[in-house]
């Protein structure tokens, strides 16, 4: 079997990423709250509400983002989209996505790496999610958790392919220094997004 190609050993830019982030990420766990929060079906609907609040216009930024020099896709998934399934398990109706913007600054390559980074995060961590969410409402894997488990998609995969091309290209310090503060806003904006309680 051929040798696969590993990213190098270690990333500055991954590593200033996580290590600048550490607690934006953690007040973004701890307002969302999740699973802990999640103990009735209406709990869960407004924890997808919430999210597809920032989901959506930060998805659409990021595959406009500039992607020059990085082997990847611009679109890093359609988690928007399934937020918008799951409300609709619940009997939720949302209305299709505004052009509103999420009023980040992901205009170069180091400020989207930033931004995408906290949404493939996520990814991985909806996989932890997800489980714990059925168990506590009874529900069937998937059935209104197909955002947290990204149906369709692949994280694992995804994150691996991130951090590949991260770690494969230089980044100055300049870089480095605006991946992470786009990272620290993108938490950010979802943390401070209203909680939406929808009617149904």
């Amino acid at each position: 079997m051929p040798d696969q190609p590993r990213p190098p050993a270690a990333s500055p830019m991954l590593a200033a990423l996580r290590d600048g982030t550490r607690d934006h990420h953690a007040a973004v766990e701890r307002r969302l709250g999740l699973p802990d929060r999640i103990r009735t079906r209406d709990d869960l609907a407004a924890a997808l509400a919430t999210l597809l609040a920032a989901w959506g216009p930060l998805e659409r930024e990021l595959a406009a983002a500039d992607w020059s020099g990085l082997p990847l896709d611009p679109r890093v998934g359609e988690a928007a989209a399934l937020l918008r399934t799951d409300l609709a398990a619940l009997g939720v109706a949302v209305d299709r996505p505004a052009a509103g913007s999420s009023g980040l600054d992901l205009d170069t390559t180091a400020r989207a790496v930033g931004g995408r980074y906290v949404l493939l995060g996520s990814a991985l961590g909806g996989r932890v999610v997800a489980p714990e969410v059925e168990r506590r409402l009874g529900l069937r894997a998937g059935e209104a958790t197909r955002f947290f488990r990204r149906v369709g998609g692949a994280p694992g995969r995804d994150w691996r392919a991130f951090r590949f091309a991260v770690a494969g290209r230089e980044w100055s310090a300049v870089e480095v220094t605006a991946a992470v503060d786009a990272a620290r806003s993108t938490f950010d904006l979802v943390g401070r997004v209203e909680v939406v309680r929808p009617s149904g």
